[in-house]
């Protein structure tokens, strides 16, 4: 650095930080220490500050996303370092408008380079105005005019711009990003940004493949599938496919590339089966099934134990919602459970849910944004943390922070299903739902949400359904899809982008997870579905099973 490791900096900081308690100043000091060694080994620092946003509420959460998407992009080791984010918090308290109150602040941060801007969003097209002042007091300007859906790639386009001119690497602002990706399976489509985007099989980009392109398929089943698992029941060290029906719960196994039953339960019936969960209860090596029911609207659930290839009812008639989350900080799966809410259906608490006496109790509550419930979260660790992913009413996901802040909200919907819950809209201590006036509604069950690592890069990926239909995009209770895909989405400091996705599949998704199908040592995605209906509805359903090999172990994923 030049010119600012004296006095200057001290005076700087000093002003920046005051009444500093004995810690304080020794962090300032071991500051100021590593800023000296970087600058005398020729590294230079720079600071990113939080953006302004001009625009509506929703869209104010790009502020931080903007900073921190620059800042891992401009970042390089040995050669561009980042200032700590706390340092800069304090310093930009107040955001600059001008060069000068900008060269303030990167005076006072003692860095050589300080970026900020703004962002004005007006319907679906904004502004970017990015500066980039060095210690010269020179500004350079990065001004973009793009649409909301791809501010992503233009911020990436400046960040390259930016670190090639700092780095003496300066290459034209390219038009769009292009990323090299090893697809894990032929079947799967790459890195879909823009039109000219590389794919795993060009012929894939809007077709069906069959079992000759990378993927595997069962034969169809005389039955309706609401739920699948693939896990080891009896603890031999292989595992087991388990199917959800309307009325009974199914097993099978895959031999030299064909599934057959192994047994068959037949559930009580009059219930309406809503989800399929499996967890090992006991730490025995053997996963329990939890099928999630209601009978009329009171939750009515299950644990199903599979031992001597047959499948058995172990507690019946819980009065609980169950599911099986990954719950932060060690992201192990863990059995919840909900009660019926007082105002709407499922607003009560998530809790922990224990077995004692031989009954499922509930335990402590499980913290999570307003809407949360058994069906519709997953959480999505992330370097530092973690985020919530959540599905709301209308099928859109909901981004939050660890802290409950919304990040942001999807245009596209994810993982919507067709099980649901009939109710009566009825506060709670009136007596209404006998009357003919009673207001009916229906709330819909979304299909689950799995967190990977598939590439082993250290950065999680959500992977979830997305069905597919004209109709349902004007309908909002319409429900039976007749194409689906699979997507698997990561966090980029802003949204939520597509890293990849399966080829469109023919029919209703009802299910999938990561899992070994065949006992090979290879981690398989599972999917399952439901035959279309036709256009006329009449069509009876028929399930089937697609695995889609992945050039990953076992390991790669976490269970659900």
């Amino acid at each position: 650095m030049k010119g600012h490791l004296g006095v200057t900096t001290r005076q700087s900081l000093k002003s920046v930080f005051p009444e500093e308690t004995m810690f304080k100043k020794l962090l300032i000091a071991f500051f100021l220490l590593a800023i000296a060694t970087q600058a005398s080994a020729g590294v230079k620092t720079f600071a990113v500050l939080p953006f302004g946003v001009h625009g509506p509420q929703e869209y104010q959460y790009l502020s931080q996303g903007i900073q921190s998407m620059l800042t891992s992009r401009l970042s390089a080791p040995g050669r561009l370092a980042a200032l700590d984010s706390g340092m800069i918090k304090k310093a930009a308290a107040t955001l600059p408008t001008d060069t000068t109150g900008a060269a303030k602040i990167r005076s006072a941060l003692g860095v050589d380079y300080l970026v900020w801007g703004s962002m004005t969003v007006m319907g679906t097209e904004c502004s970017l105005d990015i500066n980039r002042l060095d210690d010269s007091g020179e500004n350079q300007p990065y001004p973009i005019q793009t649409n909301l859906d791809q501010v992503i790639p233009s911020l990436e386009n400046v960040a390259t711009a930016m670190s090639g001119q700092i780095l003496g690497t300066a290459a034209p602002m390219a038009t769009a990003p292009t990323q090299a990706v090893k697809p894990m399976n032929q079947a799967l489509i790459v890195n879909e940004t823009d039109g000219n985007t590389a794919y795993a099989n060009p012929s894939l980009k809007y077709q069906d493949a069959d079992a000759s392109m990378g993927r595997w398929r069962s034969q169809m089943l005389p039955v309706a599938s609401r739920g699948m698992v693939v896990c080891d029941g009896d603890g031999d060290g292989k595992n087991e496919i388990f199917m959800l029906t309307d009325s009974a719960l199914m097993a099978f196994r895959v031999t030299n590339g064909q599934m057959s039953t192994v047994s068959e339960l037949e559930l009580p019936r009059g219930r309406n089966y809503l989800r399929l969960n499996s967890i090992d209860l006991n730490r025995d090596g053997r996963d329990e099934l939890i099928v999630s029911a209601v009978l009329g609207k009171d939750p009515r659930s299950l644990v199903i134990a599979f031992e001597n290839n047959r499948l058995a009812v172990r507690t019946d008639n819980i009065p609980l919602h169950l599911g099986v989350i990954n719950l932060p900080p060690t992201f192990m799966p863990t059995l919840v459970g909900q009660k019926i809410g007082r105002i709407k259906y499922l607003d009560s608490k998530i809790h922990h849910v224990t077995k004692m006496n031989d009954k499922y109790e509930l335990g402590p509550a499980v913290d999570l944004p307003q809407g949360g419930t058994v069906y519709n979260v997953t959480f999505l660790p992330t370097g530092d943390g973690h985020q919530v992913i959540l599905i709301d009413d209308l099928d859109h996901m909901r981004v939050f922070s660890s802290t409950g802040a919304l990040l942001t909200t999807t245009e596209e919907t994810y993982a919507g299903s067709n099980l649901g819950v009939d109710f009566f809209e009825t506060a709670a201590g009136l007596q209404a739902e006998r009357s003919n006036t009673a207001a009916m509604s229906r709330v819909f069950i979304p299909l689950r949400g799995i967190v990977a690592d598939l590439d082993r890069n250290k950065r999680h990926e959500l992977l979830i359904s997305r069905n597919v239909s004209v109709s349902a995009q004007i309908f909002s209770n319409y429900r039976d899809y007749p194409q689906g895909e699979i997507h698997s989405l990561y966090w980029d400091e802003v949204g939520m982008s597509l890293e990849w996705k399966t080829a469109r599949i023919k029919g209703t998704v009802t299910d999938y997870c990561l899992a070994d199908l065949d006992n090979d040592g290879s981690m398989d995605l599972v999917v399952s579905l439901n035959s279309h209906t036709g256009m006329m509805g009449t069509a009876k359903k028929r399930a089937m099973l697609i695995a889609y090999p992945l050039d990953t172990p076992q390991s790669g994923g976490q269970k659900n």
